[in-house]
Parts: structure tokens; sequence; C-alpha cells
């Protein structure tokens, strides 16, 4: 895979939209429980067919997707990050686009998770045209928390999460935001 096949490139990874070929890879990742543990549970191989294929669908419709990150060293495919439309019910903050990220236990602890959100923020503002990019995560999910703040995201308020109701250490959720103005200053 060459560096121009990716869409987003940083020092040292590379965003492409997906392909059929990235699902085993990504099954691999989701299906791993310490990877999943701010999640109900980890991810089948037939529900990560359906969520790439979600954000295939997401892409073509939209220009965004969490996108699937590989290392440019290695062209191994390490997770996701990327920027998604969601519309959660009955949140004052919804619809909104936000960004998220999922990477491989192999790979934590080297800032790849805010190096590769940070380009997607960029990518959302300057290529999508967006204003504001949101972030959510459980409240104990505090690494993911860290990064929104490494991302230079404001803090805005918690939820409970209306989709975790049968996770119930999982619901209540913080989210943050960022705007395109302030990411200039």
């Amino acid at each position: 895979m060459a560096q121009a096949d990716f869409l987003i490139t940083t020092e040292r990874v590379g965003l492409r939209p997906w392909l059929e070929g990235d699902i085993p890879a990504m099954a691999a990742i989701s299906g791993d429980r310490e990877v999943m543990r701010f999640f109900p549970a980890p991810a089948t191989y037939k529900q990560t067919e359906e969520f790439i294929h979600r954000m295939q669908k997401s892409y073509t419709d939209r220009g965004y997707c969490y996108f699937p990150v590989f290392l440019l060293a290695t062209k191994r495919l390490i997770g996701f990050t990327g920027l998604l439309y969601q519309t959660y019910e009955g949140l004052p903050f919804m619809p909104c686009t936000d960004v998220g990220w999922r990477l491989d236990k192999s790979v934590w602890g080297k800032g790849l998770a805010t190096e590769a959100a940070r380009a997607c923020l960029t990518f959302g503002f300057e290529n999508c045209r967006l204003n504001t990019i949101y972030a959510t995560c459980p409240q104990v999910n505090t690494p993911s928390e860290r990064v929104m703040k490494k991302l230079g995201m404001s803090r805005q308020g918690t939820f409970m999460h209306p989709r975790l109701k049968d996770a119930p250490h999982l619901q209540p959720c913080v989210y943050y935001s960022v705007d395109k103005e302030r990411t200039r200053s």
C-alpha cells in the first residue's frame, strides 16, 4: 500500500476508506476483551463486518467515517479513528459529528490515538466543512477522556447514554467538543 493510497496521513499513520479485506484484522481487534473493556461486550466477526459496511455507507453519504488506521512503517491495520454522524435520542448536542477511535492494545500508550484523531479533526474542519466536533465516552474510560483533553476539546457535561441501558456501569458518559474557530487559535 503506497502512501498515496491514504486519504489522511500523519508522521506515523495513514487512514483510508474501508475495504472488505480489512474485516479480519479489525474483527480481531474488536473481538479482544481488553480492547473492548469499555463496551458492553467484544464484537463478533459479523458485528465487525456490519460496522465496516456502515462505515463504507457513511463515507459514501457524508465523505467521512471511522477510518481504518495503518502504521506507515509496517502497513499493518491497528484499528480505526475518524468522524461519524451520530443521532442518539434526547440529548441536547444531538445530532452531531463525533470523533472516535479504537486501537489495538499493542500500540497503546504511544500517542497514536491522539495523532490520528487530531488529523481527523483537521480533515473534518477543512475538508468536510464541519463547525463543531464532539467526542463521548463512558466516565470510567479515562484513557479516552485523556485523549479528548490532549486534542484541546472542552468538557461540556455528562449524560446517560441511551444505547447503554443494558450496561449500567458504562451508561454515565461525558461529552467534549471543539469548534473550528478554536482550533485556529
